[in-house]
């Protein structure tokens, strides 16, 4: 259980640092939390800069702190696939409400992508390929997001247990995986709850006329 916790806590520290906030500050001079829509993320980075490089930049970031979390856990500590799952989940938590930045942040998805690239790149490919179609679709990227982080554990319930056994890259079962899969959706649907909660009070305002 100490592992766990450590993992975690580990992971919420890196996960923490608010790398959107500090490149925009220093590259714009802009305080991302007063612009555009106040998440500390790539796209909000994007949005107010105009600067497509910058945005990468902090997506990359971003992802990297997931990655990192999951790295030293499996491989450099050699721990139980969980043991990283928790890392992840803390990095998540650390980018959302980050210490450094009143408890507020970003949506979390970069890192989400990073840390599962340690593990097993299936999750983060439906979820892509999801987003692009919901995005076409919707034409708004954040309600893509939410959709893409509901469609993407119930993909992956049903797809062959080959498929993400060759995209794997830890030592973990299909079903592990899998269990994962939804506990991370459900983590990030979290970080989600504004828009969420916005799209409900418009469809119930809007029955209600």
């Amino acid at each position: 259980m100490l592992h766990y916790l450590l993992s975690f806590l580990a992971g919420y520290l890196i996960g923490s640092i608010p790398t959107a906030f500090l490149v925009v500050k220093h590259k714009a001079g802009i305080d991302i939390q007063q612009a555009g829509s106040g998440k500390v993320g790539a796209f909000n980075t994007f949005s107010v800069t105009r600067s497509k490089f910058l945005g990468i930049l902090v997506g990359v970031l971003d992802a990297l702190k997931g990655f990192a979390v999951v790295w030293i856990a499996l491989h450099l500590l050699g721990e139980p696939f969980w043991v990283g799952a928790a890392g992840i989940i803390g990095a998540i938590a650390g980018h959302t409400y980050s210490p450094w930045l009143n408890f507020k942040g970003g949506r979390g998805l970069a890192t989400t992508a990073g840390g599962m690239f340690g593990i097993g790149v299936s999750y983060t490919i439906v979820w892509c390929l999801s987003w692009l179609v919901f995005n076409r679709w919707k034409k708004d990227i954040v309600k893509a997001n939410v959709i893409s982080t509901l469609f993407t554990p119930i993909v992956l319930s049903i797809v062959p247990q080959a498929w993400l056994d060759v995209l794997m890259f830890s030592q973990t079962t299909a079903e592990e995986y899998r269990i994962f899969a939804w506990a991370i959706s459900v983590v990030l649907l979290l970080s989600h709850k504004d828009v969420i909660l916005g799209l409900l009070t418009k469809k119930w305002n809007s029955e209600s006329r």
